[in-house]
């Protein structure tokens, strides 16, 4: 797809980053995302994804009072997550509102199928975490490391969580490595690796 000429400034910012360009707009664009989850991490992360490019469907999770924010509103409690940002995210970005065929970004504990790219986002209590796997990242690793972890954190701690789990999932859309891999969020803007669990086919061939 060609961009067209209010989206080349819509998007500028992100066009003339080195990792990203025109095509890699296009690729954000053209991509989607399932969003499993209603906390403030995944509004979070739902967010940023619809105003880069790329449609957010979330599913029928309903609302908390944790999750009123910038996207959500004390009447929207209880309230099924697809029907809210159904409406809300094409007021962030009309680019979004087509649902289109992608990954998956949720918040712990959730299911995992369908294609990646794959985002977790989760915590252990005291930090959050994310928890990412690409096409070729394995997928029993994956499960593994996502199943040590609890649900991610709300407050300052969960939005700034949403934010880097939005980032980590663009980079996947774009191919950009690593294929598996995680982090630790101990505060907003301190990042920690986070010790992947093998699986033991994995472990074998190491």
């Amino acid at each position: 797809m060609a961009l067209r000429e209010d989206q080349i400034v819509r998007y500028s910012r992100q066009i003339l980053l080195k990792d990203v360009g025109g095509r890699g707009q296009e690729a954000l664009l053209e991509g989607g995302a399932r969003l499993e989850g209603a906390g403030p991490a995944g509004l979070t992360a739902a967010a940023y994804l619809a105003a880069g490019g790329t449609s957010v469907v979330a599913s029928q999770a309903p609302l908390e009072p944790a999750s009123v924010g910038f996207l959500v509103s004390a009447e929207d409690v209880s309230m099924p997550a697809s029907e809210v940002l159904g409406r809300v995210l094409p007021e962030v970005n009309p680019d979004a509102a087509s649902p289109r065929p992608g990954g998956r970004i949720a918040e712990l504990p959730a299911a995992w199928n369908g294609e990646p790219p794959w985002v977790a986002l989760g915590g252990d209590g005291t930090r959050g975490a994310v928890v990412f796997r690409g096409s070729q990242g394995c997928m029993w690793c994956f499960g593994e490391t996502v199943r040590s972890l609890g649900p991610p954190p709300s407050g300052v701690l969960g939005v700034a969580l949403g934010a880097l789990g939005a980032l980590v999932f663009q980079r996947l859309q774009l191919g950009l490595g690593p294929e598996l891999g995680g982090r630790w969020l101990v505060a907003p803007g301190q990042l920690t690796d986070l010790e992947l669990r093998r699986c033991a086919r994995c472990r074998e061939a190491r």
